[in-house]
């Protein structure tokens, strides 16, 4: 029975030290599972002035047909339907621009 007892014994030491560094890999594995998501970019729905639908997702501008699939929005400039100007060059919004502000009457004195 010793013989026995002496080969369980070591037996259970070569499991331990494997089970230690089977612990050490997967604490070195988790942080990579809770790294937190890219941030969301956030979305804005323009409609233009001709009526097509468009989001813009970050500097990316998409037009959006009625089944809601989107395609990138052509090169050129684009007016949406409170008058400002959108320019997209390669699906990017190059350059907004705010809608022309109405002139105020001048103050009479």
């Amino acid at each position: 029975m010793t013989k026995l007892t002496l080969l369980a014994a070591l037996g259970l030491l070569a499991l331990v030290p494997a089970a230690a560094h089977a612990e050490e890999h997967m604490d070195a594995a988790a942080p990579a599972a809770t790294e937190e998501a890219a941030p969301a970019v956030e979305a804005k729905e323009v409609m233009l002035k001709d009526g097509t639908k468009v989001v813009i997702e970050g500097d990316m501008a998409y037009t959006v047909d009625a089944e809601g699939a989107k395609t990138a929005a052509p090169d050129g400039d684009h007016e949406a339907a409170d008058g400002s100007m959108i320019t997209v060059k390669e699906g990017k919004v190059v350059a907004p621009e705010a809608a022309p502000a109405e002139e105020a009457p001048a103050a009479t004195e």
